[in-house]
């Protein structure tokens, strides 16, 4: 491929304008620079000076932009101007600016953009909130901000109903020089005062019948809404009140709406209590296309879209007869069938009687606004082709699932694709077809990878698939030979068989990098690497992984006879109180003593056994073993208890309570003396289904403990009715004690929690005097770890039992 001429036609095919100048003369611009400035021909532009091309009041500035970084002198290379047509006109633009050398000699290269529209709408919203703001002030109904106790605002509507000649006198008057001493029902008016704005700031909103006291002494009644706001960062109390007395009052206050309701710019909507429509405002009839005369008499329904069901409308009006307000986003269609997209906010109005009479919606056309928003958006982080993310979607995905990993402390595989034989079919076939082969490659990939995976497009014939959560390398290994098998069907492009594959080059968070680059650069690597092995197939950056997915693979048919070898065996940790440093009670662990291999870590075999189906066993021999145990200490006189932790699949036994009833029965241990360590995962999967096996547990005399407590997603809901006794703080929380601010104040959440819901704390992992002590004064009740003790042999666990309390 020639890369000059993919170059020159990027160059001339480009959306923005672009061209490149020497000392401030055009040298070279493309079609879309001329269209911009308004001249037929890109050549129309050479060797006329740039500041040609901008506002008169601009040139002074830009021209010094220009000399700065000609003579090398920093000068901004992203700046905003206002740019100047060949037919006068004007219009504003944003302007990237940067240096090239070139044949020797310097050019400055300018990207354009026009940004009216933004600028335009930024305006808008100027002058929005601008309306609003005299909405307040304007606004029929009396109302002020209480701040502090005192007035910080108030509208004209308030002055003149009350009787106070400016704005001014009424804010410097006390709250409660405008109440009698005491209200209609014979509470006082300080007291009642405090409890209605108490509710206020409790609930956000609150509305109630009040008596007022006008300047000259008399009184009115009003039906006042307050509600919480904030006002330069400080609680406030915005209240707006309204005389049900006055009916002439009332009507003034209607004309003066009504100036607002003809001129203001958004849509309003009036219906009667059925929800018949009323009147409605010019805005309306610019928005919708509807005049009034074709919508007075009928409902809102005549605007319905579709694009809600009925459980959102459902909502809307519980919402609003709760509350007598609603506002969101809606979807509603134009006369002329087309949607659009508007914010609306409706309010009830409540009539003589206090009840609400009328609903008032008033809605802006945001249609535009928001296509812009997703446009660009999507286009910033998408790939054009394809719509898979692009780089800089990637790296930010990557970076997420990387942050995950290091707080669970799990692994993220990066897979990196090179199409094999792309460029014979690009180039044989034309582009055209080339992109249906990058699309339905595209489309083969996400069908072979689950919807929590990214799948990315870097560009040409190279995509990234990022898995955030695997057991081990055979799962990495397993995906990439899907894809590969999926990209090696054959598919018809222009009437032909066309037959492709991919090299599939795959690097692992946090071994092979600890970055997003990193990690990038090691898959293309591997890449390269399975390329060289003969194409379509896979290959690990640290070839060590390849040989562990083989070992992994032996292991788990070597674990298949360990329980009957007599190679495993229970070692247990002990649990202290923290107070005392009394024994509080054991954890079972298991492990593998293999006769070739020595001590293989839980982490490897663990995983295997819950892929095998190997657990099930496993952890009913780890429950008979345990109480076989605990029945020869109880012989020797030692009362301990043991925690056995469940694995999520044994947890989904349905004959779980049975089978360890069995074990007790035969064992002749109590189960109190038993208790079962569950991860929030496996409850939460099926939690009624978790309660009744656990209640069942619990029949049997068990303890039941919630592990790894934080790192899951308990619903609170769920949790205080789970018959847990006893939670364990996870060591990713304990580690960095005392020093890390977040764990800590984790910590003390959990305990808090617990102590409100009744619930027994271990803190697991606990390794220093230090951690130690900050659990202590936390309020943790036992801890856990090698600063007591690493898990211990039967054997000789029996004897440090004898030494402790």
């Amino acid at each position: 491929m020639d890369v000059s001429q993919t170059i020159k036609g990027l160059f001339h095919s480009a959306v923005d304008a672009i061209c490149a100048h020497r000392d401030g003369t055009i040298v070279v611009a493309n079609p879309a620079f001329a269209r911009l400035f308004g001249y037929a021909s890109a050549d129309d532009m050479a060797g006329k000076r740039v500041l040609d091309t901008l506002a008169p009041e601009e040139r002074e500035r830009i021209g010094e932009f220009i000399r700065r970084r000609a003579t090398g002198i920093d000068a901004p290379s992203f700046y905003a101007a206002t740019g100047l047509r060949r037919d006068g006109s004007r219009f504003e633009m944003e302007v990237g600016a940067s240096m090239f050398q070139g044949d020797g000699e310097s050019f400055c290269v300018a990207v354009l953009r026009d940004i009216s529209d933004a600028a335009a709408a930024k305006r808008h919203l100027v002058e929005s909130e601008e309306r609003f703001r005299n909405l307040f002030k304007l606004s029929p109904d009396p109302t002020w901000i209480i701040q502090d106790n005192r007035f910080v605002e108030c509208n004209r509507a308030a002055v003149a109903i009350l009787g106070y000649p400016d704005e001014d006198s009424l804010k410097n008057v006390h709250p409660s020089e405008l109440s009698p001493e005491f209200q209609p029902d014979g509470e006082a008016s300080f007291t009642k005062a405090e409890r209605m704005m108490g509710l206020t700031m409790a609930n956000g909103l609150h509305r109630f019948e009040w008596t007022h006291k006008r300047r000259d002494g008399s009184l009115l009644p009003a039906e006042v809404t307050l509600s919480a706001t904030l006002l330069q960062g400080k609680p406030s109390i915005y209240c707006s009140w309204r005389d049900i007395s006055e009916r002439h009052q009332a009507e003034a206050q209607m004309r003066l709406a009504a100036g607002v309701f003809d001129s203001t710019q958004e849509g309003i909507v009036v219906t009667d209590i059925d929800g018949t429509i009323v009147s409605v405002n010019p805005a309306f009839t610019r928005i919708t296309g509807y005049a009034g005369c074709e919508v007075i008499g009928k409902t809102p329904a005549i605007l319905k879209s579709h694009h809600q069901d009925q459980n959102f409308y459902r909502a809307m009006w519980a919402d609003l007869r709760a509350r007598g307000e609603w506002r969101g986003e809606l979807w509603n269609r134009r006369k002329d069938g087309e949607a659009y997209l508007e914010w609306l906010t409706i309010s009830a109005v409540n009539g003589p009687d206090g009840k609400p009479a009328r609903f008032v919606a008033v809605f802006s056309d945001v249609t535009e606004l928001r296509r812009k928003d997703d446009q660009i958006r999507h286009q910033a982080y998408h790939d054009a082709l394809t719509g898979l993310p692009n780089r800089f979607l990637l790296g930010d995905r990557l970076d997420h699932a990387m942050e995950m990993a290091r707080r669970t402390q799990a692994q993220v595989a990066v897979l990196f694709l090179d199409l094999d034989r792309f460029k014979i079919v690009n180039d044989s076939l034309g582009h055209h077809e080339g992109d249906k082969l990058l699309v339905e490659v595209a489309r083969r990939i996400g069908q072979t990878v689950r919807k929590s995976d990214t799948v990315s497009r870097l560009g040409g014939d190279e995509f990234v698939v990022v898995l955030g959560t695997f057991s081990d390398s055979t799962e990495v290994a397993l995906v990439a030979e899907k894809i590969i098998a999926s990209l090696s069907k054959p598919l018809r492009l222009s009437g032909k068989a066309v037959h492709t594959g991919t090299s599939i080059g795959i690097a692992v968070f946090p071994q092979d990098g600890e970055d997003a680059a990193t990690l990038l650069k090691n898959a293309d690597t591997a890449m390269y690497q399975a390329k060289a092995a003969g194409r379509s197939c896979f290959r690990f950056f640290d070839r060590s992984m390849n040989a562990l997915a083989v070992r992994r693979l032996e292991l788990e048919a070597q674990l298949r006879q360990a329980m009957e070898a007599g190679q495993l065996e229970l070692h247990y940790q002990p649990k202290v109180v923290v107070e005392t440093g009394a024994l509080a009670g054991l954890e079972a662990l298991l492990r593998w003593n293999h006769p070739e291999q020595g001590w293989i870590p839980p982490m490897e075999f663990i995983p295997l056994a819950e892929e095998s189906g190997l657990i099930i066993p496993l952890s009913y021999w780890v429950v008979e073993e345990a109480c076989r145990h605990l029945a020869q200490w109880r012989k020797a006189g030692i009362q301990a208890k043991v925690a056995i932790n469940l694995s999520a699949r044994q947890f989904h036994d349905d004959k779980l309570p049975q089978r360890i009833e069995a074990i007790l029965q035969r064992c002749k241990v109590p189960g109190s003396a038993l208790e079962i360590e569950l991860t929030e995962g496996s409850v939460m999967d099926e939690p009624r289904r978790a309660i009744v096996i656990l209640q069942r547990l619990r029949a049997l005399g068990l303890r039941i403990s919630l592990d790894d407590f934080g790192t899951g997603y308990s619903s609170l809901a769920y949790l205080k009715r789970f018959p847990i006794s006893t939670v364990k703080i996870d060591r990713s929380f304990v580690m960095d004690l005392p020093d890390d601010p977040e764990d800590a104040a984790i910590v003390r959440a959990i305990l808090d929690l617990a102590r409100g819901l009744n619930l027994d704390v271990v803190a697991e992992g606990v390794e220093t005097a230090e951690q130690m002590e900050f659990l202590r004064a936390a309020g943790c009740g036992q801890i856990q770890g090698y600063y007591f003790s690493p898990p211990l042999p039967a054997a000789e666990l029996g004897e440090w039992l004898r030494k402790k309390p």
